[in-house]
């Protein structure tokens, strides 16, 4: 999707939904990479591989769609995909109701397939930087055109902090004559253009399976604007709900994606969003408006007597940009804004980071707040 197109996606869609203004963004991206695979029972090989996604995030809605073309030194061909979609209840004190689906399918040279559909529900308890949340599982497996049932229950616990993240988990899950427990710790840390996540996980032994140990490691590092580099390495267990083997992998390739998280983008399972705050006070003095320039858009910031002002935005990659002082006590972001909705912060004087007066205010789904900008 293009960038342009994904922009006024979004806009349209805060509009049909009559949600908090502009509260909703798009974001897309494709993977291309190279691999080493071996699944257990098979030789290794090495492997290339495209990857595209797209996600519709508001407050309290995410959608995701995500899909995989893989070729093999022999020719052969893997495809697999997924869709799954989550939507949190209105707060009732610490209490949220999150409701989950996915659907997916997957296909190895033609022969191979597998499809499930599978609901969840979980009860989240949140205290601020931590929560925790618990539920069942149920829905549908077909394995070579044979529907199996699949249930299963699930815990886990999770904190966060400024750049990073951390979560325990338990899931249990029985599919036809297959039952185990899983027991994951998964880890994420964002220290400015690196993003480092992991998890180490263990399998107790079950019916028609036998105990394991695994884990994997991903790191992406952003190179400029919507490029990263990304690399990859791991063990995982069988997945009898997705249709996978169990595997080894090593991997490396390019990222290009049309938008990065401000925060540490917690896996949304153990994020829940906090309940919409009202607006914070804007920076002193701070007020942006929009100028024209031909085709494209600047924005300006008035703060009279500031000393620095600096913005960051989803089209900084939500990275902090110092902004160009003017004579007139106006600061300007002089890279143009083409047609769409912005995202962004603003603070003066390194004070805390801020809705400016002049543009609507709106919640993100970290439990904050936003100033949003439409460049007709």
């Amino acid at each position: 999707m293009r960038p342009r197109t994904a922009r006024l996606l979004a806009i349209a869609v805060c509009a049909a939904a009559r949600a908090a203004p502009c509260a909703a963004q798009v974001e897309a991206g494709v993977d291309a990479a190279a691999s080493w695979i071996k699944y257990e029972g098979f030789l290794g090989s090495g492997a290339a591989s495209v990857s595209p996604s797209l996600a519709w995030r508001s407050v309290r809605t995410t959608l995701t769609a995500r899909g995989t073309f893989l070729v093999f030194e022999s020719g052969n061909t893997s495809i697999q995909g997924l869709v799954a979609g989550s939507a949190f209840s209105p707060p009732a004190g610490p209490l949220r109701v999150e409701a989950l689906g996915e659907a997916g399918a997957s296909s190895y040279v033609g022969f191979a397939r597998f499809a499930h559909l599978l609901g969840r529900l979980r009860v989240h308890a949140l205290g601020g930087p931590w929560g925790a949340w618990a539920g069942p599982l149920l829905g549908t497996v077909s394995i070579a055109g044979v529907a199996h049932g699949a249930t299963g229950l699930e815990a886990g616990a999770w904190t966060r902090w400024s750049t990073g993240a951390l979560e325990l988990a338990w899931t249990h899950v029985a599919v036809a004559d297959t039952a185990y427990d899983d027991f994951v710790a998964r880890a994420r840390w964002q220290p400015g253009a690196l993003d480092l996540s992991g998890a180490v996980g263990s399998r107790a032994a079950g019916r028609g399976g036998a105990p394991s140990s695994y884990g994997e490691l991903s790191v992406a590092l952003r190179l400029t604007g919507p490029v990263a580099l990304i690399a990859s390495a791991g063990e995982y267990p069988s997945d009898p709900v997705g249709g996978s083997v169990a595997g080894r992998y090593v991997t490396a390739g390019l990222r290009l994606a049309r938008q990065a998280a401000r925060r540490p983008a917690v896996v949304r399972a153990f994020a829940a969003p906090a309940p919409v705050p009202a607006p914070p006070p804007s920076p002193v003095g701070a007020a942006v408006s929009v100028e024209r320039h031909g085709d494209l858009a600047v924005l300006v910031v008035r703060a009279d007597g500031a000393r620095l002002v600096e913005l960051m935005g989803d089209f900084t990659s939500w990275q902090p940009v110092a902004l160009e002082p003017g004579s007139d006590g106006r600061w300007r972001f002089e890279t143009g804004l083409t047609t769409g909705m912005y995202r962004f912060n603003v603070r003066v004087d390194g004070g805390p980071w801020g809705v400016p007066t002049g543009v609507a205010a709106a919640a993100d789904e970290f439990g904050g707040s936003v100033g949003v900008v439409v460049v007709p």
